[in-house]
């Protein structure tokens, strides 16, 4: 389908804010749904001027790879600098770098080696990390829509990753799982909903504080997230300046 489920759009756009990337390749665009949420929540979202929220004023490098052209419409010409028609796995060879890699249900349309070796070629291509969504199950079926590529050819789980040293993982309401792989000298983002992080002060400051120095960031949110049965992301408070 050219539209995907849900579950998983706050969490994608709260990594985007995050990451705050200045170039993000969005492979299987479909829809063109995740392309907006990228132009709102990098060039919108820290517009200076109403000049700054429309094409002409973005600063960030938005392009994409869809292996069917009919799905592609004006709202594609508007939102993405380039769409790149083909098959990703070709396709990306010619392509560069990009701060961020998105995949948003996709893998689950390549067998199960294909998408090992896509999910490679993101890593390669990524100067940041990569981030993927896919269905917990994706029942088998054949293409619809006139689209052969959307036939169901695999399943994945967190288990396939472990050849990644620095990944962050999420379920979402047991339907939609999402993977965040980052190079080894970048932060891994939280993988927690737009409106999940808080800021935290007196003692729960504190407290966050010492978890996050005593864990890492990532590993104190999953850890307080088991906790109180929340998804919950902590970060370090930076104290108050004096006004002396």
């Amino acid at each position: 389908m050219p539209a995907s489920a849900p579950y998983a759009i706050p969490v994608v756009a709260n990594v985007v804010r995050q990451l705050n990337p200045r170039s993000i390749l969005d492979v299987g665009v479909g829809f063109g749904k995740y392309g907006v949420l990228f132009r709102e929540y990098v060039d919108v979202w820290s517009a200076k001027t109403a000049s700054d929220t429309k094409r002409g004023g973005w600063r960030m490098r938005l392009e994409g790879i869809e292996i069917f052209k009919n799905y592609l419409s004006p709202l594609h010409e508007y939102i993405y600098d380039r769409i790149h028609v083909g098959e990703a796995e070709s396709v990306i060879d010619r392509l560069g770098q990009y701060d961020l890699i998105f995949m948003g249900d996709v893998l689950e349309h390549f067998p199960k080696d294909a998408g090992r070796r896509m999910i490679q070629k993101l890593y390669d291509h990524a100067n940041g990390c990569i981030l993927l969504t896919y269905p917990r199950c994706a029942q088998a079926r054949e293409g619809i829509l006139d689209n052969p590529a959307e036939a169901h050819l695999s399943t994945w789980s967190k288990e396939d990753f472990s050849k990644y040293p620095n990944v962050a993982y999420t379920v979402l309401e047991d339907r939609a799982d999402v993977c965040a792989i980052a190079k080894p000298d970048h932060a891994l983002p939280f993988l927690v909903g737009c409106f999940a992080a808080r800021k935290r002060t007196g003692w729960k400051g504190a407290v966050s504080n010492g978890l996050v120095k005593l864990l890492g960031s990532s590993r104190a949110s999953a850890a307080v997230s088991r906790l109180t049965g929340e998804r919950v992301a902590l970060r370090t408070e930076r104290p108050k300046r004096s006004s002396a």
